[in-house]
């Protein structure tokens, strides 16, 4: 028995601390067991793939890091490629700065090529999971197949994420590289990619905490357990990690002739004191009449009565649907590593946003997770637009009764009144120009289109009468005149009716469509990712 082997007080402690880099904010959230990743975007820059995904893609890169969070060791490399790959970024510890940097080149496609060179030439730690992250829209001039295998079963986990509009990406090619089409994704979310790879790989991911090997489960920060019935003592753990302290059982002097294990206490009672409870036997142990005996986290025992056999009833535990279940010291069934919700394995201590205006945390292991959605205020103003990734929608510009004004640009609202924007959600503004008094001999004068300021009808122009409105104007013989932004006026022969044209419009492609002061149909704005 191990009371006997310790004649003498024993006190042993054990530390386990992972470094975390100082240039990286303090881990509220644990200590954990820094999750160490190796992951390589292999990225096309092909004539096949258009400048603007290109230039997502390179985000989209950036923002599966920042995902992924600091307490992961996430090393990363980028391999952009079109016929001829070429390393823009060497396997190493994280760095976005040179990701931004990166300029497409184009040319063809040999997207067999990329992978096979990501494979050979990626420096890969020895003994760290490792994945390869492949954007690409899937048409490739050479064996995708062939080298997509060869690089799992060098142990690199695949992954793809589609990189064109849709319609337009060969899926099944895609689903190939990843060697499955659940490890296919599109753009719209790149922590969904970043929490699926640390998910995959990496066991401990979810739970920030730390391990313990000899039950190879994880203790939660702050939590503590008792080590019986392996020994006498208690492991704690902290923000400095684990720590674990057995302690020997007091001596007797002299020894104890009949020393009689109880299930529910560390050290031995002595049967020579006259101290021993009435209780039922289990394993050699008593387990005195009235109290709890767990002999696993699973198990739970009592004694109904002095002598008689002790009631044992065995915890169920029900399938788990998530990769790499983690077992939590003190308790019986394994929990998924982090939050599952929505197919997504959230991190313990991370949010994931489903959409820009929802926040999911997951506060601990297991946890069902409670989203928060953001409640937007109303905007002053009525053409708002929403930017890619953001919540609420913004004013870009200034209100006019004929559309909007965008700030640095200007409208005529008139001949006579030009209009500008000085920021957007201001107020317009306008500056009307004065006419001086025309000295006509017959004192008839008449508005010329597009001008401001009226002539006498000697010195008008050849052209044709238009009535606007109640007004009427001469078109000079050859020029356009717009009397609305969908309406064209044309003077072809002086004297006759001029020619009178309307425009329709196209449906707009986009979700937020804005009317620009002066233009005749919505129009779509884009914007640039920061």
């Amino acid at each position: 028995m191990l009371w006997k082997l310790l004649l003498t007080t024993l006190v042993m402690v054990v530390s386990i601390h992972e470094a975390i880099g100082e240039d990286q904010p303090r881990l509220y959230a644990g200590p954990g067991r820094i999750c160490n990743v190796d992951v390589v975007f292999v990225i096309d820059e092909s004539w096949s793939v258009s400048s603007t995904w290109y230039s997502l893609a390179k985000q989209f890169a950036i923002d599966v890091l920042r995902c992924c969070g600091y307490l992961h060791d996430v090393w990363v490399g980028v391999i952009p490629y079109h016929c001829v790959p070429r390393t823009q970024v060497p396997l190493g510890p994280r760095d976005a700065q040179p990701i931004h940097m990166m300029m497409r080149e184009g040319g063809l496609t040999r997207t067999g090529v990329a992978i096979r060179f990501m494979k050979d030439t990626s420096n890969f730690r020895d003994d760290v999971p490792r994945a390869a992250i492949v954007m690409t829209d899937g048409y490739s001039m050479d064996n995708v197949a062939a080298a997509a295998t060869a690089a799992m079963a060098a142990g690199i986990q695949m992954y793809a994420v589609s990189l064109g509009d849709p319609g337009q990406v060969d899926l099944n090619a895609l689903a190939t590289i990843a060697g499955s089409p659940d490890r296919v994704f599109n753009m719209d979310n790149p922590c969904r990619v970043a929490f699926r790879i640390l998910a995959d790989l990496c066991k401990s991911s979810g739970v920030p905490g730390c391990y313990y090997a000899e039950k190879d489960a994880f203790l939660p920060l702050g939590s503590s357990f008792d080590m019986r019935p392996e020994m006498c003592g208690e492991c704690n753990c902290s923000e400095e990690g684990l720590s674990c302290r057995a302690v020997g059982c007091p001596l007797r002097n002299p020894p104890c002739q009949n020393p009689v294990d109880i299930a529910t206490r560390c050290c031995p009672v002595c049967a020579d004191d006259g101290n021993v409870p009435v209780g039922c036997l289990y394993n050699g142990a008593i387990i005195p009449v009235g109290e709890e005996y767990k002999p696993d986290d699973c198990t739970t025992c009592t004694c109904p009565a002095a002598g008689a056999e002790p009631v044992c009833v065995a915890q169920a535990c029900i399938a788990l649907y998530c990769p790499n279940p983690v077992h939590i010291v003190g308790q019986c069934c394994p929990v998924c590593p982090g939050c599952l919700y929505d197919g997504v394995l959230i991190p313990v201590g991370s949010n994931y946003k489903p959409d820009p205006c929802t926040f999911c945390p997951c506060p601990y292991a297991g946890a069902t997770v409670v989203c928060a959605v953001v409640d937007c205020a109303a905007p002053p103003c009525t053409n708002v637009v929403t930017p890619p990734g953001q919540c609420c929608p913004v004013c870009i510009g200034c209100e006019h009764d004929d559309g909007l004004i965008l700030p640095g640009q200007e409208y005529e609202e008139s001949p006579c009144v030009t209009c500008s924007c000085p920021a957007a959600g201001a107020e317009p503004l306008c500056v009307a120009m004065a006419c001086m008094p025309l000295p006509c001999d017959d004192g008839n004068y008449i508005s010329i289109a597009g001008q401001c300021c009226p002539v006498c009808d000697s010195d008008a122009p050849d052209g044709c009468l238009y009535r606007d409105g109640t007004s009427t104007i001469l078109i000079p013989v050859g020029v356009d005149y717009k009397p609305t932004p969908c309406k064209l006026v044309r003077c072809f022969a002086a004297g006759d009716d001029p020619a009178v044209a309307s425009m329709d419009c196209a449906p707009p492609s986009c979700p937020d469509p804005v009317n620009i002061a002066g233009k005749c149909c919505p129009a779509c704005l884009s914007f640039t990712y920061s």
